[in-house]
């Protein structure tokens, strides 16, 4: 029987996520779990929550969006969701602790603690009546009365406090409404370098982070149509053959987006990036949160595969089977970055 002192002692990720209004942060991180589900290898990754939220949060928002086939409700004020994630390893070394014994020598682990917030937090000039609210809403569920929360809990702060001490960064890039990026993009920039620089944490005057930048909503029929028409979508190996951008083209894509319409906003944050960022710590993907539909011919159909349908009252709901697309992916790729970016010793 495996004890807890047998177990692989495992490393924090400091993860942040980052993405304007709408962008789908909430449903991109509800989709974690079917997308564990979901891999396609023997030997793949498993999550399980830290803490009660992190399980809560998994648990309560897969049987929604699997079985109800509705979207999890859109974030207000902070959730801080902690999650570990556990996988068989062969070989190498990595800033996780490895034991002799048969039992537990073969795993990797770390965990990712990250906060959750709304969208609006991430303004170019936050509105206080709605940071007010937020804030509202979070004191009470603590049975706190909203006049009495400490100063030490403003939410902008705590959010700002996170992400500079982050290792890694989960950034949302929504390219259906591509015209607002920038604004919910340069605040929350300039203050993270600004944070980092007061904690000693800028590199070559960079940022420290490594970024995945996610363009996300690729089920969309227009993100879909868009990167069709730019040629960097191929056709997947798997039995749906399912549309893909690869890694190695994501990038280009994200390019392409960015430049796409003269005087959107977009074109500032392709730069800010560029410029904030080391470009060797930045990589780019191409994600659903819910996939396409599929079906009953089990095969991906250019002509029907919209996954999203509008109820009669209005209300979106999913059409099929969740199947997200570079959910998981960016997490383990920071995660690798993360390690590799540590010095041995």
């Amino acid at each position: 029987m495996t004890t807890t002192e047998e177990q692989p002692t495992s490393r924090v990720a400091r993860i942040g996520l980052w993405g304007a209004p709408q962008s789908g942060k909430t449903t991109f991180l509800a989709a974690l779990q079917i997308a564990i589900v979901n891999q396609s290898n023997d030997d793949g990754w498993l999550i399980t929550g830290v803490n009660d939220a992190a399980s809560d949060f998994l648990s309560a928002n897969t049987s929604l969006m699997n079985r109800r086939r509705t979207f999890p409700s859109a974030t207000i004020g902070i959730k801080e969701l902690r999650w570990r994630f556990v996988s068989p390893t062969r070989g190498g070394k990595g800033w996780w602790r490895r034991f002799s014994r048969a039992t537990a020598s073969d795993q990797t682990v770390f965990e990712v603690q990250l906060l959750d917030v709304s969208g609006g937090m991430f303004a170019s000039a936050p509105d206080n009546s709605i940071r007010f609210g937020e804030s509202s809403l979070f004191a009470e569920e603590d049975g706190l009365d909203a006049f009495d929360e400490p100063e030490d809990q403003d939410p902008d702060n705590q959010l700002l406090e996170h992400l500079a001490a982050c290792d890694g960064i989960v950034y949302l890039f929504d390219p259906v409404r591509e015209r607002d990026s920038y604004e919910f993009f340069q605040r929350t920039l300039e203050q993270l370098a600004r944070r980092s620089y007061e904690m000693g944490r800028l590199s070559d005057g960079k940022l420290p982070h490594h970024l995945a930048v996610c363009v996300t909503k690729f089920d969309d029929p227009t993100v879909f149509r868009k990167a069709h028409h730019h040629g960097v979508v191929l056709t997947g190996d798997d039995r749906a053959m399912t549309p893909t951008v690869p890694d190695n083209l994501a990038g280009e894509f994200f390019q392409k987006l960015c430049n796409d319409r003269d005087g959107a906003s977009a074109p500032l944050v392709l730069k800010s990036i560029e410029r904030y960022f080391h470009t060797r710590r930045v990589g780019y993907f191409v994600s659903s949160a819910i996939g396409f539909y599929i079906g009953a011919s089990g095969v991906f159909q250019r002509r029907d595969f919209t996954n999203v349908e509008t109820t009669t009252g209005g209300e979106a709901r999913i059409r099929g089977q969740v199947m997200p697309i570079n959910v998981l992916e960016p997490f383990l790729w920071l995660e690798k970055q993360i390690r590799q970016s540590v010095p041995r010793t």
